[in-house]
């Protein structure tokens, strides 16, 4: 044989491997998604100081101070008492438009709890297949929290067959290899499909926050659908409507969450489904029996406004809520320079089909965290600091929609305008503090300019005092309204949750109810003060603690709770995650190792 006969060591390993072939590995859908499809928005330049938020903090400061300079002005002090009996006797009907709305939806909750969903015998010509993506941001919430929220998804029906859950970390999130790993081992065979997602830093537009997480892993998890080759998303002949929910890891869904959302969606025309966003009520009842007064209150109030007037009205969404990937591709995904991804959510969609997006409630009850922290002092600081953070939120989404609004139709943005500055504005930032202010400010103006404290219909100031204290006896009604609305709730809560405050606790805190009101009131207008002196740089998403809502102390590890700062910004080259993700392997498969 010479030594041309003798095969050389690669036509060796070929030959054995054409022999001998190497089992296939698991199938895996190319994940390397170029950071050229998302590096981020590019802003336009504004002038971080001069935004249209500094009218609605003028707005605000305006009228909390119409008790002081109305007196003083001629043509006006004669109506000075009626006018502030006017403004209250507005305000005291939209606490009543509020219960209205509340006893209606209650009844609805309360209704479809016995109500039998059986989606197979909906209607459906157009032979529809509804998918679901769920996501939810993590930050420094504790791993118990997480572990809920994914449980109360993995019991939804069908969850293995119709439910891709999306989890979105923080690049920089220590050992971030090994709390994915753990969360693929435990939940990859409870879903369609698992996503863990890290949120590069230093993309251009981006603040620290749930909003730029979430639009970068929703971005990076419909990618991923659409390229693997055994999910019907995107593919010819495959009818698949995906609807994303957007969630947070403190949260509670309903048990028929989306079963209840998807025979809503059926009920809809193909025309209907393009603008609509659906809501379910959220009641922050983890461990509310717990929290100190004002926290306690502050849940049971944003419940109660939640149904009275953020769904009834459409202002916005809250937390937990789903729309078509349509609409949410079309709104361009979330907003990663606004840190209220929420309440910014249903403008920008306006803003995407022309016309004004309509909220549907979901008939079930949704579950969600108040704030908590370590020790009392602790719970009142991230109590004030997340509703400074709402506030500064709301502030920013005002100067959002002003520079929008001549996009939308006339109507729209005008009804939008007025109950937005009217809910955020006067019902949350100034009716309490005015009921304060108002009484005792404008009878001594009146002293002050020798008008006397008189106005034409109302003869003296004892007779306008004895007016303004019934209103404030009437107020405690509404109040006792609102803690009766959520124990009517408590028997379609999420996995029996009850709220066990005692008789005399509930007096007290009812007692305590216009206290907080009147504290929120200030932390409020301290906030828009701030975000008008400061500017765009108060603008961020700094997570409230949830150290005291664990309902389960069992997770296998606490490691997912070692997040990192988001304030810790880098100018690191953004890039996606490169590894294999086991998202998509079958359950049958072996996990695969991690570096």
């Amino acid at each position: 044989m010479s030594s041309d006969d003798i095969p050389t060591l690669a036509e060796l390993h070929a030959i054995q491997a054409t022999l001998h072939p190497k089992k296939q590995a698991p199938k895996i859908v190319d994940r390397a998604i170029s950071i050229d499809d998302y590096s981020g928005k590019n802003e336009k330049p504004a002038n971080a100081y001069l935004r249209w938020n500094l009218l609605f903090t003028f707005l605000i400061f305006l009228f909390i101070s119409s008790p002081i300079w109305i007196p003083t002005i001629p043509a006006l002090n004669d109506f000075a008492l009626e006018i502030v009996i006017i403004f209250t006797i507005v305000i005291h009907c939209q606490w009543i438009i509020a219960l209205f709305n509340n006893l209606r939806y209650t009844y609805r909750l309360r209704k479809y709890a016995s109500h039998k969903i059986e989606l197979d015998k909906i209607p459906n010509e157009s032979g529809i297949v509804v998918k679901h993506l769920v996501g939810i941001c993590v930050y420094n919430e504790p791993p118990e929290l997480l572990k809920d929220t994914i449980d109360s998804i993995a019991c939804q029906p069908n969850a293995k067959s119709k439910i891709t859950v999306l989890i979105g970390m923080e690049e920089g999130t220590p050992n971030k290899e090994e709390k994915k790993a753990m969360l693929h081992a435990k939940y990859d065979s409870k879903f369609e499909r698992f996503i863990v997602t890290f949120h590069p830093r230093g993309l251009p537009g981006d603040i620290p926050g749930k909003c730029s997480n979430f639009n970068y892993a929703s971005r990076y998890a419909v990618q991923l659908l659409r390229k693997d080759k055994d999910y019907p998303l995107g593919k010819t002949g495959n009818n698949v409507e995906l609807l994303v929910t957007t969630g947070d890891c403190d949260s509670i869904f309903g048990d028929r969450y989306f079963d209840a959302l998807e025979e809503d969606y059926f009920k809809l025309t193909p025309k209907q489904r393009t603008y609509t966003v659906w809501q379910s009520p959220l009641f922050y009842c983890i461990n509310l029996d717990k929290s100190p007064f004002f926290v306690r209150v502050t849940g049971l109030m944003r419940s109660f406004f939640m149904m009275g007037f953020l769904i009834p009205w459409n202002i916005n969404t809250m937390s937990i809520f789903s729309l078509t990937l349509k609409l949410f591709e079309d709104g361009e995904y979330t907003h990663p320079g606004y840190q209220m991804d929420d309440i910014i959510a249903l403008i920008r969609w306006s803003l995407a089909v022309r016309k004004k997006c309509v909220i549907r409630m979901i008939p079930v009850a949704t579950l969600s965290g108040p704030t908590s922290g370590k020790n009392y002092v602790d719970e009142w600081y991230e109590w004030a600091r997340q509703i400074r953070r709402w506030t500064i939120g709301a502030a920013e989404v005002f100067h959002y929609f002003a520079i929008k609004a001549f996009r939308l139709p006339i109507g729209v943005s005008i009804s939008f305008a007025f109950k937005f500055v009217f809910y955020y504005g006067f019902l949350l930032c100034i009716a309490s503090v005015y009921g304060i202010v108002a009484p005792l400010v404008t009878p001594a103006m009146l002293n002050a300019v020798d008008h006397g404290a008189h106005g034409l219909v109302v003869p003296n100031n004892k007779c306008f005092t004895i007016i303004m204290f019934s209103f404030l006896g009437l107020q405690y009604l509404f109040f006792a309204a609102v803690v009766a609305i959520n124990y009517l709730c408590q028997p379609v809560f999420p996995r029996q949750t009850k709220d066990e405050t005692g008789i005399i606790r509930n007096v007290f805190h009812w007692i305590m109810m216009w206290p907080t009101l009147v504290m929120y009131c200030c932390v409020e207008l301290v906030a828009f003060l701030e975000v008008t002196i400061r500017g765009k740089s108060v603008c961020s998403h700094n997570a409230s603690k949830k150290d005291n809502l664990n309902s389960n102390k069992e997770l296998e590890s606490s490691a997912l709770s070692e997040v990192p700062q988001r304030s810790e910004r880098s100018n690191m080259k953004a890039r996606m995650p490169t590894n294999p993700d086991p998202a998509l392997h079958s359950p049958d498969d072996p996990p695969p190792e991690f570096e």
